[in-house]
């Protein structure tokens, strides 16, 4: 369970990781809670909705969740965002009750009004060409694999794993034909079922890979991959969106010190690897 942080961490201000996102004001128009686990928010971008970066698939943004909570951001993605009213949907996992995300959540009604900071495109499925497609996502995850495939023009053969606490926010991906669907319940500890799918899975060079979900354990997926099976590191797509024990405040302290340090080294956003930040 995340508490409120006593340290507050700012996004980096330079040039380079401004570049490309605007500042938005937008007002929620419902919440709701299609499972115990999930709340889903959807908002109104009241200033420049018409950039049709909002569209792209798996586009993230940051949420800034005001004084109130000590200046505290967070970033999530796009579910789905409608350009004929600017409209966007939010899911947000719950996770306790007294970090500064849940605590956020239970002040909004419809008429609230926020600010967020985006949209920034995140990784999509790799070049698939004449592959198979391995996906594997945890709960967090689901909304930028629903934007992706949602989004998604070409086929697709494979399978998508993904571990979930209710089955609900599975059964409402999208379902494209020549993919199955496998769902794994979250084990009470948070267990590596997703890892285990990956290790498992036939035929891994004959795949390409897109994960997102718990830090460590997409570290073994990409491990997997990349180092025991062999594929290319433009096969292999993995994210960490949040970490076991570890509170995103903490998480942003690590990501935003790794960035100005390879900045101070010449380097540039293109240089960073995420999962091999040290936290």
């Amino acid at each position: 369970m995340e508490n409120t942080p006593t340290l507050v961490v700012t996004p980096p201000d330079t040039e380079e990781h401004n570049r490309g996102l605007v500042y938005e004001t937008a007002e929620i128009l419902d919440i709701s809670y299609p499972t115990s686990t999930l709340a889903r928010l959807s908002a109104k971008l009241l200033t420049s909705g018409e950039d049709n970066g909002w569209q792209r698939p798996n586009v993230s943004f940051r949420i800034c969740l005001g004084p109130e909570f000590s200046e505290a951001t967070r970033i999530y993605t796009v579910r789905d965002f409608d350009p004929a009213t600017h409209v966007l949907t939010i899911d947000v996992v719950i996770h306790g009750e007294t970090s500064p995300m849940m605590l956020w959540v239970k002040t909004l009604s419809p008429g609230s009004q926020f600010k967020l900071i985006g949209p920034r495109p995140h990784f999509i499925l790799p070049e698939v060409g004449d592959h198979k497609v391995a996906i594997f996502a945890d709960e967090t995850a689901i909304p930028a694999l629903y934007s992706i495939l949602d989004n998604y023009s070409g086929g697709l053969q494979g399978t998508v794993w993904v571990t979930a606490r209710d089955e609900l926010v599975f059964n409402e991906l999208p379902r494209l034909d020549g993919l199955n669907y496998e769902y794994l319940p979250t084990p009470a500890d948070h267990g590596h079922v997703l890892a285990q799918a990956a290790v498992a899975l036939e035929k891994p060079e004959d795949h390409v890979v897109w994960a997102a979900g718990e830090r460590d354990e997409m570290r073994t997926i990409r491990r997997h991959f990349r180092q025991t099976v062999g594929l290319a590191k433009d096969d292999v797509a993995v994210f960490g969106y949040w970490k076991k024990g570890m509170s995103n405040t903490e998480i942003d302290f690590h990501r935003k010190a790794n960035y100005l340090a390879l900045i101070s080294e010449g380097k540039s956003m293109e240089d960073i690897d995420d999962l091999a930040i040290d936290m």
